[in-house]
């Protein structure tokens, strides 16, 4: 017999997986309000000590509560009776859990990173540099990228879309 969650479990786990998701949100949600505001800054002072904040948001609320939601994720499509790959709804929000995971971790990253190093080296000067606006622009429009994705998934999760995933056997008999 297949392990399955008790009704107890489930619910802890929903809780947690609930709960990562809302820090995940809220930090992308910070990120895009900050590095708003950065673009702002009225001194490099101003500029680098936004910049640090965005990082720690980065660290605490983004990169670990997002690995929280994609295993607690998991663990539910695996051990409930919704399955991994049984329904579109799931495999769709796998899919853009994990991309997410990666581009946040080669992209935006890195975009923090050199921002944080460029408003070090030229505090309030960095905001009339080029290549410092463009990738604060892209670090923006992956915060918005990730806001939109979470609020996607948090949407077909509720509403379960796009049915059940036909398995072979199924698809050939109704042809």
């Amino acid at each position: 017999m297949k392990y399955r969650f008790s009704i107890k479990q489930k619910q802890w786990m929903i809780t947690i997986h609930v709960l990562s998701v809302v820090c995940w949100l809220g930090g992308a949600i910070c990120m895009f309000v900050l590095g708003s505001y950065m673009l702002m800054s009225g001194n490099g002072e101003q500029l680098y000590y936004t910049l640090d904040n965005m990082h720690l948001i980065d660290v605490v609320l983004i990169r670990y509560t997002a690995l929280v939601a994609l295993v607690s994720g998991i663990a539910l499509s695996i051990w409930t009776q919704w399955g991994l790959f049984k329904h579109y709804w799931i495999v769709i929000k796998l899919i853009l859990t994990v991309f997410l995971i990666l581009f946040g971790i080669k992209f935006m990253g890195n975009w923090l990173s050199t921002l944080i190093q460029g408003a070090d080296q030229m505090r309030i000067v960095a905001l009339t540099d080029a290549g410092f606006l463009t990738t604060s622009y892209s670090l923006l429009g992956g915060a918005i990228a990730n806001i939109a994705a979470l609020v996607f998934m948090t949407a077909i999760s509720y509403l379960k879309p796009f049915g059940k995933i036909k398995k072979r056997g199924e698809r050939n008999e109704k042809q």
